[in-house]
């Protein structure tokens, strides 16, 4: 078990070398280079995580060396939990490889998100409350209030695990009140004390942002379609075990850990869009529970549980290991099947994004102009790629922490607008670009084919004689005075 483990890790680190970033992750890779104690997006764990392997170089594999070494710990750590628990190192093994088998996982420890250190922290938190709960050491319970403090650092909904812990040591244990369970929680305070001192100064920004401002105009998805594709994201046959452990809890630790988040997530479902990953620190627990309920079967029922939620999880990594490492190999066996397509938009597309930022860095050198998106993570990327000064514009508050990188002050006499989309079909952003500048021109559509995809189409329009206030007209802030 253990090397299939290590295989996976390995696989990981390596295809985060063989791909170029992804929007997110480029501007992800632009808050480590503007470090601070939080963001508008999310908190600032991400960042810092990037910040700390940036001095190896400028390289993708280089942004998201972190995020690999973070699958390695958790992983380390679910099976420290899960062994302390049982005394069983098979149930360690267990559930570290459920976790190392999860599709969303590998996307999440080979990739540069705030899931990876939120994983590995929540996975740390789990062994060292164990520990402490059993072994009532001060360093344990330091070490828990520091890895809760990691989990709140990583994403908002961490706070999960903050009232899991804390619900269960009243409803279970509440002797740990007169142990170290105080000191754990005043660690935790100390951790996060930089960010919410942050938030207190900027109008609770990441909390504004995260319960109110995520989905403003998102497509909203019922019950049903969630749990499906949480079945497909976390695998058919692990997310089938996971639904066991919640109707039938292992451990009332782990229980009291993973189940609030599970039911908060799905009782969203039914009001606003929910993301796959919102019940990331649910499965970790819930990976725990599998090895618990694992090394208690019947010797045949291990083999077959192991069988159904390991082979449907194997085929999943494969496809995705596959396309990291032989994209074209991919695209042409894909090709075989006449009735499958990609979309222009689709995984093929961040191959494309460095030729584009490219032309687009030589078109604006040679007319002395900044280049605009409407997209962040585009921006993010032609930074990357080719050293522009990211840009943003239009109404959209992801990605505000952007616009602070080029503020609504500055005056440049000429933009390049680099869009996704042709202009004719968003006539919003051609009002206020014939607001903004004083000569809007078409500036041809740009197309750049990967493997023999269909091309993923870039549409350039140069904005000449911007008006002084330009930018704050093209961020839907101003009109025209």
């Amino acid at each position: 078990m253990w090397g299939l483990i290590a295989l996976v890790f390995v696989l990981r680190a390596f295809a985060a070398f063989a791909l170029p970033l992804t929007g997110d992750e480029a501007y992800y890779w632009e808050w480590s280079r503007r470090l601070a104690f939080g963001y508008v997006d999310h908190p600032p764990l991400v960042a810092w995580t990037i910040a700390a392997f940036g001095w190896f170089g400028h390289h993708p594999g280089v942004v998201r060396i972190g995020f690999v070494a973070c699958g390695g710990v958790a992983s380390l750590a679910v099976a420290g939990a899960a062994t302390e628990l049982t005394g069983d190192r098979r149930a360690g093994a267990i559930a570290a490889l459920a976790l190392a088998l999860t599709p969303l996982a590998t996307l999440a420890f080979g990739s540069a998100s705030p899931d990876g250190p939120y994983l590995a922290c929540w996975a740390l938190a789990l062994w060292f409350a164990v520990r402490a709960f059993a072994r009532d050491r001060r360093s344990d319970w330091l070490l828990l209030g520091v890895a809760v403090g990691g989990v709140l650092l990583s994403r908002i909904l961490g706070f999960g695990l903050l009232f899991g812990i804390v619900a269960y040591a009243l409803a279970v244990r509440r002797d740990v009140w007169r142990r170290g369970l105080p000191l754990a929680l005043l660690a935790t305070v100390v951790t996060i004390a930089p960010f919410l001192a942050w938030n207190a100064t900027h109008d609770w920004m990441t909390f504004t942002f995260a319960l109110v401002h995520r989905h403003e105009q998102a497509h909203h998805f019922s019950l049903l379609e969630v749990l499906a594709t949480q079945a497909v994201a976390y695998s058919p046959g692990i997310w089938a075990a996971c639904l066991a452990c919640v109707v039938r809890p292992y451990d009332a630790f782990l229980a009291w850990t993973a189940l609030p988040q599970f039911w908060l997530v799905l009782v969203l479902s039914l009001f606003e869009r929910v993301e796959i990953h919102w019940i990331f620190g649910f499965f970790v627990s819930v990976c725990a529970m599998l090895g618990i309920a694992y090394v208690r079967l019947p010797a045949r029922a291990r083999i077959v549980w192991t069988t159904v939620a390991a082979a449907p999880a194997a085929l999943f990594l494969a496809v995705l290991f596959a396309f990291s490492f032989a994209p074209g190999a991919t695209w042409a066996l894909v090709q075989r099947d006449r009735s499958a397509h990609f979309r222009n938009n689709g995984p093929f597309e961040i191959m494309t994004y460095a030729p584009a930022a490219q032309d687009a860095a030589r078109f604006a050198r040679a007319r002395n102009a900044i280049v605009m998106t409407d997209g962040y993570g585009l921006s993010s990327v032609f930074d990357f790629d080719a050293g522009l000064q990211p840009v943003l514009i239009g109404y959209n508050w992801q990605g505000r922490e952007a616009r602070n990188w080029y503020p609504d002050g500055m005056h440049p006499a000429r933009a390049l607008f680099v869009d996704k989309e042709p202009l004719a079909s968003r006539p919003d952003f051609a009002s206020h670009l014939a607001r903004a500048c004083g000569a809007v021109i078409d500036a041809g559509v740009h197309g750049y084919s990967v493997a023999g995809t269909a091309p993923r189409k870039y549409y350039f329009t140069w904005c000449d004689a911007m008006v002084p206030d330009g930018l704050a007209i093209l961020r839907w802030e101003r009109e025209p005075s």
